[in-house]
């Protein structure tokens, strides 16, 4: 099973593949800001810190939310959409 962990709280939850990071915060008991959970307004962006390429990659809808932002979608991710594949990711929520 996937495991994400969140800065810098360190804490890690294990999640079934094809889960949201919105949802691994949910698992870990981590509140995550998050406005319309449908990648249309970016609050929910967090950056990538590890294990990127663990997730699926990105939608055309999310890289276009992402590059409203001007955040690069290599580094940083819609949580609501950004499903988990495999690995460990390693996140940390913007301020």
């Amino acid at each position: 099973m996937p495991f994400v962990t969140f800065l810098p709280v360190e804490v890690t939850a294990e999640v079934a593949p094809g889960s949201s990071l919105l949802d691994a915060g949910e698992a870990a008991g981590i509140e995550m800001e998050a406005g319309c959970f449908n990648c249309s307004c970016g609050t929910c962006i967090v950056e990538i810190v590890r294990g990127a390429e663990n997730l699926d990659p990105p939608s055309p809808d999310e890289v276009e939310v992402l590059d409203q932002w001007s955040r690069d979608p290599e580094k940083y991710r819609c949580a609501c959409s950004a499903r988990v594949r495999t690995g460990e990711i390693v996140i940390r929520q913007l301020d």
